[in-house]
């Protein structure tokens, strides 16, 4: 391979959003046996589990890999063809970025489940007998 060209750099562009996309899956498959733990926290509300948890993952995951811009200052995209080295870190850029937000969500998610955990339990009466 003599040159680098703009099909290169789409090919590390989308495998960053490609990797960024998977790791997202894998979060939420590995996440999975926690289901019936999250289903009890939640109690009724089951499409926090389904639609929101699962979205805001698959999101912030792609949106972290979106957020990493190829381009210079001059919106231009020449400094990647002349350099093979620095197009490979955007992409390693992509990814850890995809990473960071990935990380960010999940701790927010905590948060949320914790802050329901302790609404629930100062709202259910105490048996003193």
């Amino acid at each position: 391979m003599r040159t680098w060209t703009e099909f290169h750099i789409s090919v590390v562009y989308f495998s960053g959003l490609l990797i960024a996309l998977v790791s997202g899956i894998v979060t939420i498959v590995y996440l999975r046996p926690i289901k019936e733990t999250i289903h009890k926290i939640t109690g009724k509300i089951d499409v926090l589990w389904n639609r929101s948890f699962k979205t805001t993952v698959m999101l912030a995951g792609l949106f972290g890999a979106m957020s990493v811009s190829f381009r210079d200052c001059n919106g231009e995209y020449s400094y990647l063809l002349r350099s093979r080295k620095e197009t490979i870190t955007k992409g390693l850029e992509q990814v850890s970025t995809s990473f960071d937000y990935l990380s960010l969500i999940l701790g927010l998610w905590l948060i949320i489940f914790l802050i329901i955990i302790v609404t629930r339990k100062s709202k259910m009466p105490s048996n003193k007998s």
